[in-house]
């Protein structure tokens, strides 16, 4: 039975979905295309359908998770007040939902440390994604009138998400969620030069 292109397009993103979300709950080595398939609703053999190799699925949905964070974030800071803007995103980024919700948070803090041992073709459609998150950062300290780096606050943010989630204790994690968030915000202080 031949499906429309448009059945085909839905499709292959439900099965980028699907991943993205497996990706970041799971890690990407513990998902296998067979469970991957099953849990999207679909048989293994209509994979190959869609993507040439895992490899190109993991790019796709590292590509679609990124990008869709970004556009939530941008989404989310436009709706506050102008110079409290960077400390939403901070407050919203380090809190304990979001470190409790991997598989619909930051693929980059569920999966930096896995991608960089991926292809170059993966790792550069992750960095091209990382570059937007980072730009968007960079708007965000200018626009509320601070002086700071956009790298060093992503790095942070990414790095203390990582460290909440992998230490057993829940103080400790709440922990570092705070001192990160203080952090952060304390480096970008102050008034551009």
């Amino acid at each position: 039975m031949r499906y429309s292109k448009e059945h085909k397009d839905e499709t292959h993103k439900r099965i980028v979905r699907r991943a993205s979300e497996r990706f970041r709950a799971d890690g990407i080595e513990a998902v296998g295309v067979a469970s991957l398939m099953q849990s999207a609703g679909l048989t293994v053999g209509g994979f190959y359908a869609h993507f040439g190799s895992k490899e190109d699925l993991i790019a796709e949905a590292c590509n679609d998770s990124l990008s869709t964070t970004t556009a939530l974030f941008r989404e989310f800071v436009e709706s506050r007040p102008k110079g409290k803007r960077l400390e939403a995103l901070v407050n919203a980024y380090l809190s304990k939902r979001h470190r409790d919700a991997p598989g619909t948070g930051c693929f980059a803090a569920a999966n930096g440390a896995e991608l960089a041992r991926h292809t170059p073709e993966t790792r550069a459609a992750f960095a091209a994604q990382v570059e937007a998150w980072t730009g968007l950062i960079g708007e965000l300290i200018e626009a509320d009138g601070l002086a700071g780096d956009a790298r060093g606050v992503a790095g942070a943010l990414v790095g203390t998400m990582i460290l909440a989630r992998a230490v057993g204790d829940p103080a400790m994690s709440d922990a570092f969620l705070e001192s990160g968030r203080n952090t952060v915000l304390a480096g970008v202080s102050g008034k551009m030069k």
